[in-house]
């Protein structure tokens, strides 16, 4: 009976891999803030990273650059969420830009932004981190 159960046991194991896997199931995303600029921030190859930032666009601002080593991380999504309900005069909602860790190593990970009448000026940097990727 024992030997059965053991059995049974592994069986559950081997499905609900096999489920996790065929839905997307995927490495852990760490989600940075504005709260976080300026820190370093360590994470695994095959993990992801999103930066949540409140979006500047009430001050005319838009995002002009995304600034990383692409042998380190690559992006591999940008959204644009809403204002969280009830809306509020000025809340553009958030930019969330997701990174995936590539490669080991380390990397300086700007969000710039910049209002597109300022030509003579140059892009501001809002959001700064260091990520070290490690294995």
């Amino acid at each position: 009976m024992r030997a059965r159960s053991g059995l049974l046991i592994g069986f559950a194991v081997f499905l609900c891999l096999g489920v996790a896997a065929s839905s997307g199931w995927a490495a852990p995303t760490h989600e940075l803030t504005e709260k976080d600029n300026g820190k370093t921030v360590t994470i695994k190859v095959g993990e992801k990273l999103a930066v949540n930032l409140q979006n500047p666009g009430d001050g005319g601002y838009s995002v002009v650059s995304l600034v990383y080593d692409f042998d380190v991380l690559k992006v591999v999504s940008s959204e644009k969420l809403p204002p969280a309900p009830p809306p509020k005069i000025g809340d553009w909602g958030r930019l969330v830009f997701t990174w995936k860790a590539e490669g080991t190593g380390e990397s300086d990970l700007k969000v710039q932004f910049s209002r597109v009448f300022e030509k003579d000026k140059p892009p501001l940097d809002s959001f700064k981190v260091t990520v070290k990727v490690i294995k």
